[in-house]
C-alpha cells in the first residue's frame, strides 16, 4: 500500500521530487483548508512542516496513521513534541540546511543597523537628501556578543570575525574547547549582555529562553548597543524592547521573528531605531532547497528503509548505533515478550541489566519494554514513546551497566516485577549465528534457541514428568522439537519445552491438571 505524505507549508519542487521517485504519495494542502485536512489527515504517515503550520496534540492524535513529523528547518516549537513522542511519532528537523542562509540575514540585518540602510531608503524615495541624519557606525573593531552558539552562531561569528570584530559568546550547553570557531571567546550571559557592542541571538524557542531579553537585561546593555534577533520569535520581550528604544535605553535593533507570526499590532512595527524584516533567515532559493531536499530524504529514508536521522525525540543521539545493536533490540524485544505471559496482574517495574556498551543501554531497555507490553497497550508502543508510555502508567523502568553478567558478550537479562509480587528475571544472548538463546530463568540456568512456540513448565522434581507432559502432548498432535530441563536446590524443576506448532488453552489446561505440575505458561 502507498504511503502518504502531507504538506502543509510551501517546500521546494525538489523536496516533493524526492518522495514522489520514491513512490509516495504527496498530498499539498497550503491554504489552511481544515475540510480538506480533515478528509486526509487519520491516514497520512508523515508530514512536512515549516514554520506556518502549528501541530498540536488534536492534530497529532486524529492523524492516527502518523509515523513521522519533518520540520524543513531548525525550530520545532510548533510541534507538540510530548504529545508526538506519547503518540510514537517521530520529529525530525533539517539543523543544516538553511544555517548558511540565516547566519547571512543576522549580518544583513547587523549592518543595515549600524549604516541605516533602511532609513536611507526611505528617505531617498521620499526625496530627502539629509545625510547628517544618518551617521552610521563602523563595525570594524567592536565586540559582537554571541548567545547561543550552535552551527548559526559560530556562523555568524565566522562572518563577523571576517569584518575585523572581535566575537564573544554565550551558551550553557558549549564549552570553549568544543567550538570550531576557535575565535570566539566564551563568557557568562550577563559578560556578554553588558560588553557587547552588538547583540545577536541564536538560542531555540523554549521554556528556558522565552522573554530572554527584557527590561532588565536590556538595562545591563550599552546604551550605544544594538540588538539582532534573527532566531525565534519570543527570546525578546517585544514591548520592553519597544520601550528600550523609545526612552533609549539601547541603541537600535533588528528584528527578523516575532512572538507571533504575522506580526500584527506588534508594538515593534511602530518603535524607533529599528529595521524589521518577515521572518527572512531561511528565506533564500538555497536554503529553501536544501531543506526541502533534506527532510524529504529523511522521511523516505525512515519510512521506506527504516533509517532515522536529525530525530528530535529518540533516546539516542546517533541514529547509525541502532543498526550496529539491531540483534540486541531484537532480542530485547523477545526478552520484553516472554515476560508478558509471566504476570497476570499491572506490570510494577522492568530493570534490564547488560554486559556490553554502557550508551546502548537506554535503547535496548525501551526495546525491552515494547515486547512486554505490545499486548498491554491499546496503542503503538516504540522506542519514541516507551519512556512516555510507563510514566503514565507508573512503571518503573532503571538499568544496570553488569560488566560480570556473564562470560558471554551482550548478554541481557530483564527483571520484571508485576503488582501482585510476581517477579522474574530472563537472560539471554545473541549467538555467533544471530540466533537468540535464552540461557536463565531466575536461579535456572538453561540453553535454549528461540525459534519456535515455547511452553514453561514448573513441576515437582518427581520421576515421571517429561514422560506425563510428552504423552499428553502428543496426544493433542503437539509435537516435541526440544525438551529442555533445569533443577535447583529445592524440589522444584523448570522445563522449556519446544513446540512445533502453539498448544492450545485446552492442552494448558490438561498440562496444569497433571498433580505434579505447580505453573504451566505458554511463553510464545
Amino acid at each position: 500500500m502507498t504511503k502518504t505524505i502531507l504538506i502543509t507549508d510551501p517546500l521546494s519542487p525538489a523536496g516533493k521530487g524526492v518522495l514522489e521517485d520514491a513512490g509516495l504519495e504527496v498530498i499539498e494542502i497550503l491554504d489552511n483548508d481544515t475540510e480538506k485536512l480533515e478528509k486526509v489527515i487519520a491516514d497520512v504517515e508523515g508530514w512536512i512542516i515549516r514554520s506556518g503550520t502549528t501541530i498540536d496534540a488534536d492534530k497529532i492524535s486524529r492523524a492516527s496513521s502518523l509515523k513521522a513529523i519533518g520540520r524543513a528547518g531548525v525550530g520545532v516549537d510548533n510541534i507538540d513534541i510530548p504529545a508526538a513522542t506519547a503518540h510514537g511519532v517521530v520529529v525530525m528537523n533539517t539543523p543544516g540546511g538553511n544555517t548558511i542562509s540565516a547566519a547571512e540575514h543576522s549580518i544583513a540585518l547587523m549592518m543595515s543597523l549600524a549604516r541605516n540602510i533602511p532609513a536611507g531608503d526611505s528617505s531617498m524615495k521620499a526625496g530627502d537628501w539629509n545625510r547628517k541624519a544618518l551617521v552610521g557606525t563602523e563595525l570594524n573593531g567592536k565586540t559582537l556578543g554571541v548567545v547561543g552558539l550552535g552551527r548559526i552562531g559560530q556562523e555568524v561569528a565566522r562572518r563577523a570575525l571576517g569584518l575585523q570584530m572581535k566575537v564573544i559568546g554565550y551558551d550553557p550547553y558549549v564549552s570553549q574547547e568544543q567550538l570550531v570557531v576557535k575565535d570566539i571567546t566564551v563568557q557568562s550571559l550577563e559578560e556578554v549582555i553588558t560588553t557587547a557592542d552588538v547583540v545577536t541571538l541564536h538560542l531555540p524557542r523554549n521554556e528556558d529562553t522565552i522573554n530572554m531579553i527584557s527590561a532588565p537585561e536590556l538595562k545591563k546593555m550599552k546604551s550605544s548597543a544594538m540588538l539582532v534577533n534573527c532566531a525565534r520569535g519570543g527570546l525578546v520581550n517585544e514591548a520592553d524592547l519597544a520601550q528600550a528604544l523609545e526612552d533609549k535605553v539601547i541603541a537600535g535593533a533588528a528584528i527578523d521573528v516575532y512572538t507571533s507570526e504575522p506580526a500584527v499590532d506588534n508594538p515593534l512595527t511602530s518603535a524607533s531605531n529599528i529595521v524589521l524584516t518577515p521572518h527572512l533567515g531561511a528565506s533564500t532559493r538555497e536554503a529553501g532547497e536544501n531543506v526541502a531536499v533534506q527532510v524529504a530524504t529523511q522521511l523516505k529514508e525512515y519510512l521506506i528503509d527504516d533509517h532515522l536521522s536529525n530525530t528530535i525525540n529518540l533516546p539516542i543521539a546517533d541514529m547509525s548505533i541502532l543498526k550496529t545493536i539491531e540483534d540486541s533490540l531484537e532480542l530485547a524485544r523477545k526478552i520484553g515478550s516472554l515476560q508478558h505471559p509471566l504476570h497476570k496482574a499491572g506490570i510494577k517495574s522492568i530493570r534490564l541489566s547488560y554486559n556490553g556498551d554502557a550508551d546502548h543501554i537506554t535503547p535496548l531497555l525501551y526495546s525491552t519494554f515494547e515486547g512486554i507490553m505490545l499486548d498491554r497497550f491499546d496503542g503503538i508502543i516504540n522506542l519514541i514513546n516507551a519512556k512516555s508510555v510507563a510514566e503514565s502508567k507508573s512503571i518503573s523502568l532503571s538499568t544496570l551497566h553488569d560488566p560480570n553478567l556473564s562470560q558471554v558478550r551482550d548478554a541481557i537479562a530483564v527483571r520484571v516485577e508485576s503488582a501482585n509480587g510476581d517477579m522474574w528475571e530472563i537472560m539471554g544472548y545473541t549467538d555467533m549465528q544471530g540466533g537468540k538463546r535464552l540461557t536463565r530463568v531466575n536461579n535456572y540456568h538453561i540453553d535454549v534457541l528461540l525459534d519456535g512456540p515455547l511452553l514453561m513448565i514448573l513441576n515437582t522434581d518427581v520421576p515421571g514428568v517429561v514422560g506425563e507432559v510428552g504423552t499428553l502432548l502428543g496426544k493433542s498432535g503437539v509435537n516435541i522439537a526440544e525438551y529442555s530441563l533445569s533443577r535447583v536446590e529445592g524440589d522444584v524443576a523448570l522445563s522449556l519445552i519446544k513446540c512445533d506448532t502453539a498448544p492450545n488453552d485446552e492442552v494448558l489446561s490438561q498440562l496444569k491438571s497433571i498433580s505434579s505440575i505447580k505453573a504451566c505458561y505458554f511463553l510464545g
